[in-house]
C-alpha cells in the first residue's frame, strides 16, 4: 500500500472544487444521482450524493454490496460506542474516519487531507478521494435536464461513462422527476367557502382505466421467432423492447441484431445448463455481440436455479411475470410492474403494442439500469 501524501489529496480536493465551482452555494438546486458500475442506485432513506464546499460526498452505504447489489471490493464497519467511527477497508488498505472529530487516517496511521461529514446521522465520505485511495474510478457527469450523475466504478464495470450515460438517460429522468416532485409537492386546494356550490358531475382526476402508473418492460425471445420482429416494432417508434438471443443463434441473426440495436432496443442473452456452462455461454455470447454490433450485455434469461448465482456475479436476470395468450388480461392485474414475454408472431406483436399504447401503459426500455 503506497502512502498517500498530503499534496496529492490537496490537489484532488482543489480539482473537485474547480470541477463543481458553484455547487456549494447552490443549496438544493442541484440534484445528484448515483450509479455504481453499470447500475443506477437508490440508497435506503432516499439519501443521495451531496456537495460540501465544492466537494462531492457520498453516503458510506455506496460501498456496501448488500445495499447496492454491486461488489466494489470495499467493505465497511461502524462503531458508535464512544463516538461515530467509520472504517472502509479493502485488500489494498484501510481508511478510518472519526466522524465527530473530522479526522481520517489510513492503515499506516497517516493523517489524510480529507474527512467524513455527518448528514442526519449518516456518515458521508468524499467520493473522489476515497475512490482514488481504493483504486476505483470517480466520474462527475452533469446534465442540463436530469441533474448530475455521480458514477463510481471498479475494473469489473463493462460500460464506459459515455455508453452508460446514454443507456441510463431514461432511468435518470425517471429518478430526477420523482425527486423534483418530492421537493415541489402540489399545493393543497383551498377550502371551500360557505357559499353552496352548484350541483355538477365531478370530473375524473384521471382517465378511467388509465395505466400510466404501471411500468411495462417487453422482452422478445427473438431466437425463437421465424421472422425479424424488429421491423414490426419499427411501426411503434415510442416502444422499445429487450431482444433475447442464445449465443448459438447470434451468427445467423447478425443483421437482425444490428437492426435492433440501431433502433434503440436492448439485447440480452439466453443461457441453459449448469452454472459453469452458463458462464461459458455468456462469455461466448458477449464476444459475438462485440463482433456483430460492438456491444456487450449484462442482461440474461436463465433457468430459475441459476438466477441467484448469476445476480451475485453482477448479471441482471430477466424474469417475466406476464406471458401466454391473455397478456392484456394478465397485465390488468398488475399494479406496479409488468415484465412481459411478447408474442412471437407479427400479428400478435402488433396487437400487443397497439393495446399497450391505447391503454396508456408506461412502457420502458428494459435497460440493465432499469431491471437491476
Amino acid at each position: 500500500m503506497k502512502k498517500r501524501i498530503g499534496s496529492l489529496f490537496l490537489a484532488l480536493a482543489l480539482a473537485c472544487a474547480l470541477f463543481v465551482p458553484a455547487l456549494a452555494s447552490s443549496g438544493n438546486s442541484t440534484i445528484y444521482l448515483l450509479a455504481v458500475n453499470d447500475k443506477m442506485c437508490d440508497l435506503p432513506g432516499d439519501v443521495r450524493p451531496v456537495a460540501v464546499n465544492g466537494v462531492i460526498y457520498v453516503p458510506y452505504s455506496t460501498f456496501d454490496r448488500s445495499t447496492t447489489g454491486v461488489d466494489l471490493g470495499v467493505y465497511y464497519g461502524i462503531s458508535t460506542e464512544q463516538r461515530p467511527i467509520l472504517t472502509l477497508y479493502a485488500l489494498s488498505g484501510m481508511l478510518t474516519f472519526d466522524v465527530k472529530m473530522g479526522v481520517c487516517t489510513d492503515n499506516l496511521e497517516n493523517i489524510m487531507n480529507f474527512h467524513a461529514v455527518d448528514r442526519n446521522g449518516i456518515p458521508y465520505v468524499p467520493a473522489a478521494a476515497v475512490c482514488d485511495f481504493f483504486g476505483l474510478k470517480y466520474s462527475f457527469l452533469p446534465t442540463t435536464d436530469r441533474g448530475t450523475l455521480i458514477r463510481i466504478t471498479s475494473a469489473s464495470a463493462s460500460m464506459s461513462d459515455n455508453l452508460f450515460f446514454d443507456s441510463a438517460k431514461n432511468a435518470m429522468s425517471y429518478r430526477y422527476n420523482l425527486i423534483l416532485q418530492s421537493q415541489n409537492p402540489q399545493p393543497t386546494a383551498p377550502a371551500a367557502t360557505a357559499s353552496p356550490a352548484p350541483t355538477a358531475t365531478p370530473a375524473p382526476s384521471a382517465a378511467p382505466g388509465s395505466k400510466r402508473n404501471v411500468r411495462v418492460y417487453l422482452a422478445v425471445e427473438a431466437y425463437r421467432a421465424s421472422q425479424d420482429l424488429s421491423a414490426y416494432y419499427a411501426n411503434y417508434s415510442d416502444i422499445r423492447a429487450l431482444f433475447l438471443y442464445t449465443p448459438d443463434s447470434l451468427a445467423a441473426r447478425a443483421g437482425e441484431v444490428r437492426r435492433a440495436v440501431a433502433a434503440g432496443h436492448a439485447v440480452g442473452l439466453v443461457v441453459t445448463g449448469t452454472a459453469e456452462e452458463a458462464r461459458q455461454q455468456l462469455a461466448r455470447g458477449n464476444e459475438l455481440l462485440g463482433h456483430i454490433a460492438r456491444i456487450n450485455t449484462h442482461i440474461v434469461s436463465a433457468p430459475a436455479e441459476l438466477v441467484g448465482g448469476l445476480e451475485a456475479e453482477g448479471w441482471v436476470c430477466w424474469q417475466s411475470n406476464v406471458s401466454g395468450s391473455d397478456i392484456m388480461g394478465s397485465l390488468d392485474a398488475k399494479r406496479a410492474v409488468g415484465y412481459v414475454n411478447a408474442p412471437l408472431s407479427p400479428a400478435g406483436a402488433g396487437q400487443l403494442l397497439s393495446a399497450l399504447r391505447t391503454a396508456g401503459y408506461d412502457v420502458r426500455l428494459p435497460l440493465e439500469t432499469e431491471l437491476g
